[in-house]
């Protein structure tokens, strides 16, 4: 795992103990949540609107999976938080092409990936925006340089940790070789493993003997063989489980494992059914719109990058909730578009109107 966690948790029990440091993990937490909706607001704000933006806000308080996960002691909150900074302030960059920008982006980008690697390849987002913004040469050279070295100087105590242990370079986490492994069984079912033909016993899966890093090695090694022999068998049922099946695991369910506050799994999953409908509609309304915000193109890719990042590994709704923001923006956008198109607005406001008489 990475550090981000351990360093907060390390801190906080440090000053309130073990109990007090938990309890304070999971305040802390719920701090940065409402934080987020204001972050929310400036970013819908500034390719939207004001209505779209607190619109958004208003969306977002009704999923309950935003409710419940502050109450965890995990890197969701956290990890979304910085990355909605990251993209906040990337949007400034890109808008105003000022170096300042993006030596905060650096920094914000640093502190999201010690939470999770899986935002280490957020820049090729950048570089596309560069491209589409026609930056120049000089300048993209300028401000990778800038951002690359803060997010260094982020990054650097975790480096040396991991060499002096492991006495080699280790960037992010070598934990990969479990996900990758369950990524390989389509549909996750691993009932078919009795049943592929294939010789697992070759490979020394040994909890025991093992170390963990021997261990990640055999998954990743065992995930490699099983692809290796079953693809060329399924071609078709493997690119369309390593495309729309994994993608689908991942959009179809909110993150909300225990229910709370009356909320029951149904209705959360028909709430983010209708979320989901709603910013596919609006997505494709913008895209079609002649006086859209250029700079937009960000956090759409930004859903598409949660998506794909995880394609290769094991998926689910938990690894979409940091890009969950994004979708409701375009989810408020459809939503009012709606509203405006069939008069839905007026005639709830007659009808509020009505009532308070």
């Amino acid at each position: 795992m990475m550090p981000g966690v351990s360093y907060i948790l390390a801190f906080l029990m440090k000053l309130f103990g073990e109990f007090g440091g938990i309890t304070a993990f999971r305040v802390l937490q719920a701090m940065l949540q409402s934080i987020s909706l204001y972050l929310m607001f400036l970013i819908g704000r500034k390719i939207f609107n004001t209505k779209v933006a607190i619109t958004a806000v208003i969306l977002d308080t009704f999923c309950i999976a935003e409710i419940w996960t502050p109450n965890l002691v995990l890197t969701e909150t956290f990890f979304k938080f910085f990355v909605m900074l990251l993209v906040l302030f990337s949007l400034e960059a890109i808008e105003k092409n000022e170096l300042k920008y993006y030596l905060i982006g650096g920094l914000f980008w640093g502190l999201a990936a010690l939470f999770r690697p899986t935002i280490a390849l957020y820049p090729v987002l950048i570089l596309i925006m560069w491209v589409i913004n026609k930056v120049k040469l000089i300048n993209c050279i300028k401000y990778a340089l800038v951002t690359t070295i803060v997010f260094s100087a982020v990054l650097c105590p975790w480096w040396i940790r991991n060499y002096n242990i492991f006495h080699k370079f280790i960037p992010f986490t070598l934990a990969t070789g479990n996900p990758m492994l369950q990524g390989t069984y389509i549909n996750y079912d691993q009932s078919s493993r009795s049943t592929d033909g294939l010789n697992y016993k070759q490979f020394d899966y040994s909890y025991k003997d093992n170390s963990e890093q021997q261990q990640n090695n055999v998954e990743i090694a065992i995930s490699k063989y099983r692809l290796e022999n079953l693809f060329p068998k399924h071609p078709i049922k493997f690119i369309l489980w390593y495309t729309l099946g994994k993608a689908w695991w991942q959009i179809n369910y909110p993150f909300y494992w225990k229910q709370i506050l009356g909320v029951n799994f149904i209705e959360a999953a028909l709430y983010h059914a209708i979320i989901i409908l709603l910013s596919i509609f609006g997505i494709v309304k913008f895209i079609k719109s002649k006086s859209k915000n250029k700079l937009a193109l960000l956090p759409m890719m930004v859903i598409l990058y949660f998506i794909v990042v995880y394609l290769p590994f094991f998926t689910m709704g938990r690894y979409f909730f940091p890009a969950m923001p994004y979708v409701l923006m375009f989810s408020a956008y459809g939503l009012l578009y709606l509203g405006d198109r069939y008069g839905i607005v007026e005639v709830l406001l007659k009808k509020v109107k009505k009532d308070s008489r």
